[in-house]
């Protein structure tokens, strides 16, 4: 329990919190409405919740749906408004909203970023995983199923931090060590598997040398379906984690491997870092809580 391994005994702990009269209401954001990656994350934040209930910690849940950097702001500023002392998202790699976070951050609420990070913000701490080491993993797998690949990239949009991080580690590493492998195109779907599935079935027309499709988000299923027109063309997959389409497509062949982020983990970690903040600020000076990759394959799903 997060609790006990703080070294905190309930009955006392939620006396001392409630004598200092410390408010936790933790406010999260997450574009997860029609992404099933989120369930398992969306899971560990109300498992984290349900241990902390004595401690008087709410959470206050906002879904949305796509990467619209102004609703992202609204959905800030009515948690804001809803009086969270702490706050939890993944952020839209703009400006405005690195802004944003530092002036809460000034105002004495910590940040949490979640499964994504910003670039040049103050918020505290970062709870997902190393992105560009995810790319090099993926390279690293494609070198070994075809040193040879001419791949098409499809990623998610360049407004999250964590889909353009996959992709600069995917060329960092191909470029170390299999200098062979070409990325013919890189296509964008927003997460979109009807955009996916229009963009890569173009893309496979387009480019016959193509043998290899790298997914560093949503879309899959879209995909998929466009690769599956072209039986007499083997195309190797290799995308992100294991929902359950995901698991099917691996052991029906259609995908080769896949790399897990540990979902469930990043939402109980977020909870239990803004708790951390609160139940002792001091300790709090930790600049990133990171998941490893997890390689999933036929044999281990």
């Amino acid at each position: 329990m997060v609790a006990a391994s703080m070294g905190y005994k309930p009955n006392a702990a939620a006396k001392a919190f409630s004598t200092l009269k410390k408010k936790m209401v933790f406010g999260i954001l997450l574009p997860s409405i029609g992404d099933l990656f989120f369930e398992d994350l969306i899971a560990g934040i109300w498992e984290a919740q349900r241990e902390l209930e004595d401690y008087g910690v709410k959470i206050i849940l906002k879904e949305t749906s796509g990467y619209d950097v102004d609703r992202q702001l609204e959905e800030i500023d009515e948690l804001l408004g809803e009086g969270i002392t702490a706050l939890g998202l993944l952020p839209l790699m703009d400006g405005r909203v690195a802004r944003k976070i530092d002036s809460i951050v000034d105002s004495g609420i910590p940040v949490v970023t979640i499964n994504s990070d910003i670039e040049d913000s103050r918020r505290n701490i970062y709870v997902g995983t190393d992105f560009k080491k995810s790319g090099n993993l993926a390279a690293g797998l494609m070198g070994l199923i075809n040193p040879r690949a001419r791949v098409l990239i499809l990623t998610g949009s360049s407004k999250l931090l964590s889909h353009k991080l996959r992709i600069d580690g995917f060329y960092e590493k191909i470029e170390q060590r299999f200098p062979q492998i070409s990325v013919i195109d890189t296509i964008e779907c927003r997460n979109n598997n009807f955009t996916a599935y229009e963009g890569v079935k173009r893309a496979i027309e387009e480019h016959p040398e193509m043998d290899a499709l790298y997914i560093t988000a949503e879309g899959i299923k879209g995909a998929c379906e466009a690769v599956s027109l072209h039986p007499e063309r083997e195309i190797r997959i290799i995308c992100f984690d294991d929902v359950n389409y995901v698991k099917e497509y691996i052991k029906e062949g259609k995908i080769s491997a896949t790399i897990c982020q540990q979902p469930n983990r990043q939402g109980y970690e977020a909870v239990k870092s803004m708790f951390s903040w609160f139940a002792n600020p001091d300790s709090f000076k930790q600049d990133s809580i990171l998941m490893e990759g997890v390689i999933k394959i036929c044999e281990n799903i």
